[in-house]
C-alpha cells in the first residue's frame, strides 16, 4: 500500500499513461453514462443514510433453516434477491446496511488525511525553505514505508476497532494531498495577487485561508472523491485480513471476509459484495477524473 501511495503521489511515465487511460474512458462515456454514475452514487449515499428504507429484511434476522439460499431463492419471508448467508441472514440487506459504515470510515478517514495534507502542503509551499523540506521529507519518509503493513501491525497491537481504523487510515492518504497542494502553493505564491496581499500587510493566516486555499480547493475536492475509493479498498483489505471492522458491525470488507471460507459452495457471499465494492470505487474514480477534466483542476 505504501508503494501504491507513492505511485499515486508521484509523477512519471506511468502516471502519464494512467491519465491517458482515464481520459480515453471518460471520452467514451456519454451524458447518459455520467447520469447513471451520479445516480448510482446518490443511491449509495442514500442507502448509507437511511438503510432501513432500502433493506427489505432485518439484516440481523437469522434462520438456519434457510441458510445459504442462492440469489433469487425464497423463504417464507419472501424472495432473497442476493441470497442468504451461513446464518440465514439476507445478503442484500446486509450489503445495504454495510454501506453506512463503509462510507463513514472512508469519508471520515479521507477528510482527516486531507486536512493534515492540505495544512502541510500550504505551509511547505508558501514558506519554502526549511519548513518545506521538513514537511516534504516527512511525507516522503512515510510513502517509503509499507504503510499497509504498518496499519496491520498497529491494528493487531491496539486491537481492531472502527476508531483505530479512522486514526490509521488517514496516514495512507495525507502525503498525496500534501504533495499536490504544495505544488499548487509554490505556483500561486508567485502570482501578483499574493504579492499584493503581502505588500498590504495581510497576515499569513489570511493569505493561506483566503487566497491560497480557495484556489487549490477544486483539486482538493477531486482528490477527496478519488481517495475515498482508495480508502474503501484499504478498509476492505484490513477487514478481510481480520484486523479491521469486527462483528456485529458490518462493512463490505467484512462481508467478503465472512464469505471467503464458503466460496466453493456459496460464491455470492464473497463475489457480490466484492463486485459492489469494485463498482463503487470505479464510479468514484471516474467522477473524480471527470470533474478534474471539466474544471481544469489538473492545471
Amino acid at each position: 500500500m505504501g508503494v501504491a501511495v507513492a505511485k499515486r503521489a508521484g509523477a512519471g511515465p506511468g502516471r502519464t499513461s494512467q491519465h491517458r487511460a482515464w481520459g480515453w474512458f471518460i471520452d467514451k462515456l456519454g451524458s447518459r453514462g455520467w447520469i447513471l454514475l451520479v445516480l448510482f452514487l446518490l443511491l449509495l449515499v442514500a442507502a448509507s443514510i437511511v438503510p432501513d428504507v432500502f433493506a427489505p429484511y432485518d439484516h440481523e434476522a437469522q434462520s438456519l433453516r434457510f441458510r445459504l439460499l442462492g440469489p433469487g431463492e425464497s423463504s417464507p419471508e419472501g424472495v432473497h434477491l442476493l441470497g442468504t448467508d451461513s446464518l440465514g441472514r439476507d445478503l442484500f440487506s446486509r450489503m445495504v446496511v454495510g454501506a453506512r459504515l463503509t462510507l463513514f470510515i472512508a469519508v471520515t478517514a479521507t477528510l482527516i488525511g486531507a486536512a493534515v495534507g492540505v495544512l502541510f502542503g500550504l505551509l511547505g509551499g508558501y514558506f519554502g525553505g526549511r519548513t518545506d523540506r521538513l514537511l516534504m521529507r516527512l511525507g516522503e519518509a512515510q510513502t517509503a514505508m509499507p504503510m499497509f503493513l504498518v496499519a496491520i501491525l498497529l491494528l493487531s497491537l491496539l486491537g481492531p476497532s472502527v476508531l483505530i481504523l479512522i486514526v490509521v487510515l488517514p496516514c495512507l492518504v495525507w502525503p498525496i494531498f500534501a504533495r499536490v497542494v504544495r505544488a499548487e502553493a509554490l505556483r500561486l505564491r508567485e502570482e501578483t495577487f499574493i504579492e499584493a496581499s503581502v505588500a498590504t500587510g495581510c497576515s499569513t493566516a489570511t493569505i493561506l485561508g483566503r487566497h491560497l486555499l480557495p484556489n487549490v480547493a477544486p483539486r482538493i475536492l477531486v482528490l477527496c472523491v478519488v481517495e475515498i475509493g482508495h480508502v474503501m479498498l484499504s478498509e476492505a483489505g484490513l477487514s478481510f485480513l481480520g484486523v479491521g471492522v469486527q462483528p456485529p458491525d458490518t462493512t463490505w470488507g467484512l462481508l467478503i471476509s465472512e464469505g471467503r471460507p464458503l466460496l466453493a459452495v456459496a460464491w455470492w457471499l464473497t463475489i457480490l459484495p466484492g463486485v459492489l465494492l469494485g463498482v463503487s470505487v470505479l464510479v468514484l474514480n471516474l467522477l473524480g477524473r471527470y470533474w478534474e477534466a471539466r474544471s481544469g483542476a489538473a492545471g
